[in-house]
């Protein structure tokens, strides 16, 4: 086995026990017990816990961007269907980056590098989402481009965080679905759409 394939396996490893036991739980001699070499072998590779959970970070981030590239690469998908695909991954990824629950306690700064990411790149992709959905007619244009944009990031970076997911039924994925589904479905029924339109239309007259 090289030493890219002996990496890989260690991130892995080390990854489904963060997930399972939790990021604080795990240690060195656990993460090298588990793949049956010596602790002199996983040290050659990481000095550290905290250097695996940055490097894990760092390649599953990357991966996520190639994801999301790949995406707008394919012909198969009109821009609804890229727009849809697009959140629908993030969404997952969110979720399972969502239950590694602790490491904002045990490792602050990864966790704000893990947020600074996903706010630089990840939700940068989604802002030219919406930017191109305006562009095209596909979002209303008597709505705010801005604002619209400020409200799905902001919904999504203060829902979809171990802290308030605790507090909700749901996984982030789940969570993530409904903000998606509440902003372009609405929440209003068809019955209560024109209701409201109605209504807004007579306070509007009366200013």
């Amino acid at each position: 086995m090289t030493d890219i394939e002996t990496k890989a396996k260690i991130l892995a490893t080390a990854e489904e026990m963060f997930m399972r036991h939790g990021y604080s739980r795990v240690t060195m001699e656990e993460i090298a017990s588990t793949l049956g070499m010596s602790k002199k072998t996983l040290y050659k590779f990481f000095s550290n816990k905290k250097e695996v959970l940055r490097e894990l970070v760092s390649v599953r981030q990357s991966e996520t961007m190639d994801h999301i590239e790949r995406i707008w690469m394919s012909e198969e998908l009109d821009f609804v269907g890229k727009f849809r695909s697009t959140l629908d991954y993030v969404g997952e990824r969110s979720s399972k980056f969502s239950r590694l629950r602790d490491i904002r306690q045990s490792a602050p700064e990864i966790w704000q590098e893990m947020h600074n990411i996903r706010k630089e790149k990840i939700f940068d992709k989604i802002r030219r989402l919406f930017e191109t959905g305006f562009e095209s007619g596909i979002f209303r244009s008597d709505i705010d481009k801005d604002i619209a944009i400020l409200v799905y990031t902001n919904a999504v970076e203060s829902i979809v965080i171990p802290e308030t997911l605790s507090e909700l039924p749901c996984t982030a994925g789940q969570a993530f679905e409904a903000i998606s589904k509440i902003l372009f479905e609405g929440i209003l029924t068809e019955e209560g759409r024109s209701k409201y339109i109605f209504h807004r239309g007579v306070e509007a007259g009366a200013q």
